[in-house]
């Protein structure tokens, strides 16, 4: 293992454990009533493990030939998956949860997995309503339904 990549996964082991620490001293709840340091909580027990045994692995065996991060990489699908994310959290609010994921869904299978139209729409929409039905029907997110959206559609 590089010198390189043991520092970042002594950041990543510090930090993780900083939010583990902080987020214990928020409080945890319960399973049933989680408090505020529980989702932070449990991802830095994650990311913790995930460390650790990266960190055992990388003692084992030497490395192998490193290339750069980019080399052979398509950029322009790197770019578009950036501005899909960035274009989510900008409209997010304005048409709101479901139109704003079909959106997200659709333009990433279609400009990044060059997918066929048949799939696209039916991926897309089954997507959208599963994570509807997960996040505002089983959780209770209280997700917005977007400013002018919300007078046409009702759900």
């Amino acid at each position: 293992m590089l010198v390189r990549e043991k520092i970042t996964l002594i950041f990543w082991f510090l930090l993780s454990s900083f939010f583990c620490i902080e987020s214990y001293r928020l409080g945890l709840g319960s399973i049933y009533a989680p408090g505020p340091g529980f989702l932070t909580f449990w991802i830095s027990i994650i990311l913790f493990v995930f460390v650790v045994v990266l960190l055992l692995q990388g003692m084992k065996k030497p490395v192998g030939k490193v290339e750069p991060l980019f080399r052979g990489k398509n950029l322009r699908n790197i770019a578009y998956a950036i501005v899909f994310l960035f274009g989510y959290g900008l409209l997010f609010r304005r048409i709101g949860f479901f139109l704003c994921t079909v959106l997200f869904t659709g333009l990433c299978l279609k400009a990044i997995g060059k997918k066929k139209w048949p799939t696209v729409i039916g991926v897309t929409l089954l997507v959208s309503l599963v994570a509807h039905m997960l996040f505002v029907v089983w959780l209770k997110i209280q997700f917005p339904k977007g400013s002018w959206v919300a007078e046409w559609i009702r759900f």
